[in-house]
């Protein structure tokens, strides 16, 4: 006679405590499954993609620091400033994805305020960075 965990499904075998798949207790007597410790598996959620964007971002709104920077010789010093700003919030943004894989909500939380201080710093040039680092941020906030 097969035997399927009565949580996830997956076929078991008759002499099975636990359920490989889901980690289910397998009891016989109670079809109700209990579910066993699974915080190492939560422990390991890959911050990959919000790293990627992060990253990506922070590179993308350092490149349109520079060019701020570089426009600042015919618009004056505040759009000097205003470039040095983005140029410290890409920092920090990089900074906040490398982050995630320690703290992921408050890696998530620095990327989201390093979108907005690159966007407030150099508009147009910022809105792609502020995209992917605001895209980043958001996804580590929701990921458990």
């Amino acid at each position: 006679m097969t035997k399927y965990c009565p949580n996830c499904g997956k076929e078991v075998d008759e002499d099975t405590v636990y359920c490989n798949n889901c980690r289910a207790e397998i009891d016989s007597k109670n079809p109700t499954p209990k579910i066993i410790n699974n915080s190492n598996q939560n422990s390991n959620v890959s911050h990959t993609t919000e790293l990627v964007l992060g990253i990506l971002g922070g590179i993308f709104g350092i490149l349109g620091a520079i060019l701020a920077i570089m426009f600042s010789a015919f618009g004056g010093d505040e759009i000097l400033m205003l470039g040095m700003s983005a140029l410290i919030g890409s920092i920090v943004g990089i900074i906040g994805a490398v982050y995630l894989n320690k703290n992921a909500k408050y890696g998530g939380i620095i990327l989201i305020i390093s979108a907005i201080w690159v966007l407030i710093s150099i508009s147009l040039f910022g809105v792609l960075p502020a995209i992917l680092l605001g895209i980043g941020g958001i996804l580590a906030l929701m990921k458990k």
